[in-house]
């Protein structure tokens, strides 16, 4: 009934467009679900290619958690839809290999970049019981968006790492950006050029950017207590100073105008978005004064971590992140992320346009949930 009823309320926008001399509509509404797993789909990258939309994203089981009595995630999936809003499931595009592979786990955070004519499949894996007890960075290669792909990293990864992304610049230098914990428990974001026919990085890594500034506390015991956060125990109490101090993930670069933008996404009060800027693929990163500019805060988190939860009351959202960015239907970047909310517990597919001032920074605004309609 629901299906139905979405259906309706886009063919009747379409229609008064139609009539009023509209040349073209596009109408929407996050979530966006129709077509995808019930259980969800986290980190979704929206793309298109020919004449078709494509989606791919982490699979369920998206946590360890999950991952009960053998069921282990499959891999790659891929998806694809002629109205961004309605999805059929095509195949995982790289599968699960045997148990004595590295990348036999998890498949966090999946992308696809077309690069001189190739498709490329990234995914992050781990594999403990043959010695790859944190995320590694990988990737497949096809001649076709849908495949057949050949894992180029077959044999090791190119390095411990997670959420991996490609980035080709202009002068067709392509860079891998990423994220990694330190031994302190920090998070460092940076990239290296890499040789994607050899499977391998052609310089140093680079930092980009860290997490935002954190204290550690104690108990009036004195004593370090341990807290459980973003599905993993925290061995210190911390007080967080600003919205993306307890960690950040989900790299992706794009290039408007003379300005590098490399958005990623927090955990500390929600899920949200922010992004920094650099005239220089290499850096000089600095974040944006606006951070975060887009996603959802979590009422409770907020409260416990001296925040304002500061959003829509409305909204039934209260995680939103980790972007990819497309050209969407109207001819303007889009975001495409994951997005959790009241009504929908699992995690489906969230879209926005994503608009610029006139010194190209990012307008900040905040994930839509009614009925959006896009004329152009």
């Amino acid at each position: 009934m629901k299906t139905l009823k979405l259906s309706l309320i886009f063919a009747l926008l379409l229609g008064i467009g139609t009539v009023f001399g509209q040349k073209s509509m596009f109408a929407y509404q996050n979530p966006i679900y129709i077509g995808i797993d019930e259980h969800g789909l986290r980190d979704c990258q929206v793309l298109k290619d020919g004449d078709w939309w494509y989606l791919t994203g982490t699979a369920y089981p998206h946590w360890s958690g999950a991952e009960n009595n053998g069921n282990l995630n499959k891999g790659v999936p891929l998806y694809k839809s002629k109205n961004l809003k309605e999805w059929e499931f095509v195949k995982y595009i790289v599968e699960r290999p045997d148990s004595m592979s590295w990348y036999y786990r998890r498949f966090w955070a999946p992308e696809i970049h077309k690069i001189k004519g190739k498709y490329y499949a990234l995914f992050n894996c781990r594999n403990a019981a043959v010695g790859y007890d944190w995320q590694h960075m990988g990737y497949a290669v096809a001649d076709h968006i849908e495949g057949p792909y050949k894992v180029v990293t077959v044999e090791k990864p190119l390095a411990r790492g997670n959420d991996m992304t490609l980035f080709e610049d202009v002068d067709g230098q392509v860079y891998a950006f990423w994220h990694n914990v330190n031994s302190d428990g920090t998070f460092w974001m940076g990239s290296a050029k890499i040789d994607l026919e050899k499977g391998e990085f052609i310089s140093e890594p680079v930092e980009a950017i860290k997490t935002g500034a954190v204290d550690y506390v104690t108990d009036a015991a004195g004593k370090i207590e341990t807290i459980f956060q973003h599905g993993r125990n925290e061995r210190k109490i911390k007080k967080y100073h600003e919205w993306d101090s307890a960690g950040f993930e989900g790299a992706y670069v794009i290039k408007r105008e003379d300005t590098y933008y490399l958005f990623y996404s927090s955990w500390t009060l929600g899920y949200e978005i922010g992004y920094a800027t650099s005239n220089n693929i290499n850096g000089p990163w600095k974040k944006a004064e606006n951070n975060p500019i887009y996603g959802a805060r979590n009422k409770a988190l907020c409260k416990q971590r001296g925040f304002d939860a500061n959003q829509d009351p409305n909204n039934p959202f209260y995680a939103v992140g980790h972007n990819e960015v497309f050209i969407g239907p109207d001819g303007r970047f889009w975001l495409s992320c994951h997005g959790q909310s009241n009504r929908h517990k699992a995690p489906y597919l969230v879209i926005d346009p994503l608009d610029f001032d006139k010194k190209g920074n990012i307008i900040k605004t905040s994930p839509s949930y009614t009925v959006q309609t896009i004329k152009y």
